[in-house]
């Protein structure tokens, strides 16, 4: 019998497959901004109903942390297998029937998960996940019908920026975090510290992100743009200042954060290069 580890690096490996299929057949890099963008509707769902109402667990066996593996498990579903269906969906224009079959084919694995016992539902039901899914087949059509305009409106550059930079921002945050073990967002008469953590980090997530996304994707004057910069310096501060950033290590600061949004832009800026959207800077 496999081991419950075994199922999700299976997951993994029919993930890359999924994209390296879409990227080859379509041969457009912008799969890769979907793959992103969807993965990004998911992580607010994803903390609220994961993490803050404790609707399941995943179990995938691999880390001996339980907290870290329940959100690794959560990584190889929301930000891997999940957004990977959707972009070949749209990779291949596939219609309504396979959409919903493939929300059908994710309910069912939701469920035997849950038999394997490498998967545990509390109050969630595997058919809130063939609902939820089917929604989002529905938008990811949106958003890849929108990344096809050769001039898309500026409401569509600016969401599309900002799905694209948040996680990005998330994922190298949590790889340097280690998981929350340098450092923490907090506030001490808040609640279950986990939950107070991850809802803060989202909350921060947004506001920089918005600040991001307005200063690389509007044509603004240099002194606007350096304007955005000091806001982020200026938030980075009070929430050290305040003790909502906290360090679990000597050396470790919020102003540290700002390197993090350094490299995230960076990487933004070359995906969107090398997809031919021209939306940053205009």
């Amino acid at each position: 019998m496999l081991s419950s580890a075994n199922w999700y690096y299976g997951l993994i490996i029919i993930s890359l497959a999924l994209l390296v299929l879409s990227l080859r057949y379509r041969r457009d890099w912008k799969l890769l901004v979907l793959h992103i963008n969807v993965a990004a509707i998911i992580h607010p769902f994803e903390i609220l109903v994961l993490i803050i109402l404790n609707g399941y667990q995943y179990l995938p066996g691999i880390l001996p942390d339980p907290k870290l593996d329940n959100y690794l498990g959560s990584y190889v579903s929301n930000s891997l297998i999940v957004p990977a269906s959707a972009v070949i969906i749209n990779a291949f224009s596939l219609p309504l029937g396979y959409t919903l079959g493939f929300a059908a084919l994710f309910t069912g694995i939701d469920w035997y998960f849950t038999v394997l016992g490498i998967y545990k539902h509390f109050w969630w039901k595997s058919i809130y996940t063939g609902i939820g899914l089917s929604i989002l087949y529905a938008m990811s059509k949106r958003i890849w019908a929108g990344l096809q305009e050769k001039r898309p409106s500026l409401l569509v550059r600016l969401l599309v920026i900002y799905l694209t930079y948040a996680p990005i921002y998330t994922i190298i945050l949590f790889l340097l975090n280690k998981g929350g073990q340098l450092f923490k967002f907090q506030v001490q008469w808040a609640g279950e510290p986990e939950k107070v953590h991850q809802g803060l980090f989202y909350v921060y997530l947004f506001i920089t992100g918005i600040i991001v996304t307005l200063s690389i994707g509007l044509k603004l004057r240099l002194r606007y743009q350096l304007l955005g910069i000091v806001v982020l310096v200026l938030l980075n501060w009070a929430i050290g200042q305040y003790d909502i950033f906290v360090s679990q290590v000597a050396g470790i600061s919020a102003h540290q954060l700002i390197l993090v949004t350094i490299i995230a832009v960076l990487i933004t800026i070359l995906l969107f290069f090398m997809t031919k959207l021209k939306y940053l800077f205009p």
